[in-house]
């Protein structure tokens, strides 16, 4: 069930614009090219309205609750608060659905995937709703799940059938949350946003010259559309160079990003940036690295995604440079908005969330990003299209 992978505002035609020649990659340099004004006005023009907020309108009506339900949330980890964040934010809303929701910790490890989607089917869950687990590493245990009459709903999630999914094939989902107008899915939500909003705020606050060191993150389908659409949009930045570090999942839980970055700053010394899919990296070991090598005299900005509490507090303190900022509780709550649709035999919709870039001088309101405004009130709009009371 591939949604359409259509621009989803202005923005993105703005963030498509490309210019004369491209930067260096993988360490070379860039021969002396300078980034083209059009780029420079373009990363500017992004950056600004991403750091003002991206939210749209919160969906009007849908289905009364589906009571009853029995729903587990697998995060990929309880300790990656991209995937834990939402999956609490799911169970929060289970409670004014009426459903008993089980929580479950997939350790970032995929053999633990697999086992946790068949313990859900095992205790005859309704349905189960990966947050940060793709469809082609447990393409087994969802069929097995289906087989045994449990729904399974991607929340940020890749199915089987995308582009970077490694032996995927045909889409296994039974539903998938909407990340924007048109329909638009989490690989198109990533290719159009994602990636190119951090590769835009650094073209811009570098003014078009930086040296940079990426962390990809290819073992997941997620966080590849992540690092080939930032590292494409790098590539309209003539004054740019771009050094790639790979890691797996399993280095991220092993503790290895440390001595990885570390030995990448020590062999690209004019690196003025580092860039992550995710943000848990850079509390597991990148920030570590990153301020060892301020310590020395370098000037590094240290660039991030989701924009987790983590985040905003190492903003605050100037270890973090920037994040996207994406609600990820919200992303919860909307995910089980798309599941009682599901159980309603209707199709998820947009939710309205976007994300709200932060900085040193622009950062949110609260300890946690949740929506551009504190005030969004998108939880009385779930309680009242599901049970007609705010």
């Amino acid at each position: 069930m591939k949604k359409t992978q259509a621009t989803l505002t202005v923005l993105a035609m703005a963030a498509a614009l490309t210019a004369c020649g491209s930067g260096g990659e993988d360490g070379k340099p860039s021969a002396g090219e300078a980034t083209s004004a059009e780029v420079l006005a373009s990363a500017r023009k992004v950056t600004a309205a991403n750091l003002a907020g991206t939210d749209r309108e919160l969906p009007a009506d849908g289905p009364k609750a589906q009571k009853g339900k029995k729903v587990w949330a697998i995060a990929c980890s309880t300790v990656a608060p991209g995937c834990s964040m939402p999956a609490e934010g799911l169970a929060e809303a289970g409670k004014v659905l009426g459903w008993k929701t089980t929580i479950a910790d997939g350790k970032l490890d995929p053999s633990v995937y697999n086992a946790q989607i068949r313990a859900a089917a095992a205790a005859n869950a309704d349905a189960l709703v990966l947050f940060g687990i793709d469809c082609a590493p447990v393409k087994g245990a969802i069929q097995a799940a289906q087989k045994s009459g449990t729904k399974v709903f991607g929340a940020n999630a890749l199915d089987c059938d995308d582009k970077y999914a490694v032996g995927g094939g045909t889409a296994l989902f039974d539903g998938e949350l909407v990340w924007g107008p048109d329909d638009a899915d989490y690989a198109a939500f990533t290719d159009t946003y994602v990636g190119p909003g951090q590769a835009d705020w650094v073209i811009a606050k570098t003014k078009g010259k930086a040296d940079i060191v990426q962390l990809r993150q290819d073992d997941s389908a997620g966080t590849r559309h992540i690092g080939e659409s930032a590292h494409e949009r790098f590539k309209d930045c003539g004054g740019c160079t771009v050094t790639t570090v790979s890691y797996t999942g399993a280095d991220l839980a092993a503790g290895k990003l440390q001595g990885k970055v570390s030995a990448a700053l020590q062999k690209a010394p004019r690196a003025n940036v580092v860039t992550v899919p995710v943000d848990a990296a850079i509390s597991l070991g990148v920030a570590s690295a990153v301020q060892q090598a301020r310590a020395g005299g370098r000037e590094i900005l240290l660039v991030g995604q989701e924009g987790v509490p983590a985040s905003v507090k190492l903003i605050k303190s100037g270890t973090q440079s920037f994040a996207l900022g994406r609600p990820w509780r919200w992303t919860g709550w909307a995910a089980a908005d798309g599941v009682n649709r599901m159980f309603a035999g209707e199709k998820a919709v947009d939710a309205g969330f976007g994300f709200g870039s932060m900085d040193a001088g622009h950062l949110p309101k609260s300890d946690v990003y949740d929506g551009n405004d504190p005030s969004t009130p998108y939880v009385d709009n779930y309680r009242r299209i599901w049970t007609g009371r705010r």
